[in-house]
């Protein structure tokens, strides 16, 4: 089983060592994780109006006129419709296309640097390698999260768990088929989900502090560490997976104190 307070510390120590690339790749990773483009459903209400006897008041018609407004507007509703889905395809496009094989990218960046002081070139390592497959199983990734999620929120929050390593294997392993990651994914989780909740449970009051300075904390702290620590976990549960082999303890896989 592994240590979530070791994970931490060893991260925050190699972030010390190499403290400037490690803030621009969290820097970029963030704009890459958490820009995703979403529909936001909104409801909206809709009033009845009293039926007045005769013609109204003052001796106008109040539902004539609501039609004469509503004609008038349609044309302008339609038009502002057309752009938001013209604006959510293309953020949805941007998110896909772009975003998800660059969260990739830094993800493999904070891998490598357990081993070795990395290019930034490995940042952009998916657009060079295999990036058809990233782009589709990253996609598919949030699209089961998503559907997942309408049923009632939590299975869609325990998918996003058990789905946690897609993008790790991806970054390490672009050429993975999208089953095989979804399937090491799930297997890499079991029994570690509440584990890595509790992870996450552990930096709120960093990720407090980053709302708090506007990002401030985080940039240039908080969000380098954090996924410095989730990397950390992710090679902590590749050790003992069968589909990679055993790695002895010795290994340079996280940063030796």
């Amino acid at each position: 089983m592994w240590n979530r307070a070791e994970l931490k510390e060893d991260s925050k120590s190699l972030l010390k060592l190499n403290y400037l690339p490690f803030v621009l790749a969290g820097f970029v990773h963030a704009i890459a994780a958490g820009s995703f483009a979403s529909g936001n459903s909104s409801v909206r209400a809709v009033r009845s109006w009293d039926n007045f006897s005769g013609d109204g008041y003052y001796g106008y018609d109040e539902y004539a006129v609501v039609e004469e407004i509503a004609d008038y507007l349609m044309p302008f509703l339609g038009i502002a419709l057309l752009t938001a889905a013209g604006m959510w395809t293309v953020m949805l496009l941007v998110n896909v296309f772009l975003l998800s094989p660059l969260e990739a990218g830094c993800k493999r960046y904070m891998i490598l640097s357990r081993e070795v002081k990395p290019q930034y070139q490995e940042m952009i390592f998916a657009f060079k390698n295999c990036y058809g497959n990233v782009v589709k199983t990253m996609f598919l990734k949030k699209l089961y999260v998503f559907l997942w999620s309408l049923l009632f929120i939590i299975p869609g929050f325990v998918k996003s768990y058990e789905y946690r390593m897609v993008p790790y294997l991806m970054a390490e392993y672009p050429d993975m088929a999208s089953y095989e990651a979804f399937r090491i994914s799930r297997e890499m989780m079991m029994g570690n989900k509440w584990e890595a909740f509790v992870l996450d449970l552990s930096f709120f009051g960093w990720n407090l502090l980053s709302a708090i300075t506007l990002g401030l904390s985080g940039i240039f702290y908080s969000d380098p560490y954090q996924l410095l620590t989730n990397c950390a976990l992710y090679l902590t549960l590749k050790r003992t997976h069968p589909s990679f082999g055993y790695v002895p303890g010795d290994d340079n896989y996280y940063f030796q104190k």
